[in-house]
C-alpha cells in the first residue's frame, strides 16, 4: 500500500509576519532563501515553474497571450509536483503593483 502524496502549492498566513502568506512546504522546512531547504522528511525542496496566462482582454478569458511564471517549491518525497499550466489570472502582477504606485505617487501631488 503506498502513501498519497499532498497537493503542492499551498498557502498558509505567515505566523511570524502577519497579513503575509508563505508557502506550506517551506514553514515545514529548515534552511535559508538564496542556500536551500530540506524538508522536515529530509528531502530537498525542489521548485517547478508554474504559468499563470493573464485573461486581461476586453471578452471573458481572452487577453494577449502573455503569461506570469512563477516558481513553487515542493518536497518531491511528500508532495506531487506542480502543475506546469497554472490557474489563469485577470491581472499581471507586477503591473498591478506598479500601478498602485504610481496612484499613491499621483493622490500625494
Amino acid at each position: 500500500m503506498t502513501e498519497e502524496k499532498r497537493r503542492s502549492g499551498q498557502i498558509i498566513d505567515d505566523k511570524k509576519k502577519p497579513g503575509h502568506k508563505i508557502w506550506l512546504v517551506l514553514s515545514e522546512s529548515k534552511g535559508k532563501e538564496g542556500v536551500g531547504f530540506k524538508h522536515k522528511c529530509g528531502t530537498e525542496i525542489k521548485g517547478a515553474s508554474v504559468a499563470h496566462p493573464i485573461h486581461d482582454g476586453p471578452f471573458p478569458l481572452s487577453g494577449g497571450g502573455e503569461c506570469h511564471y512563477e516558481t513553487v517549491p515542493f518536497c518531491p518525497t511528500c508532495e506531487t509536483e506542480p502543475n506546469y499550466h497554472g490557474v489563469p489570472i485577470d491581472h499581471n502582477p507586477t503591473e498591478r503593483r506598479e500601478m498602485e504606485i504610481l496612484k499613491r505617487i499621483a493622490a500625494n501631488r
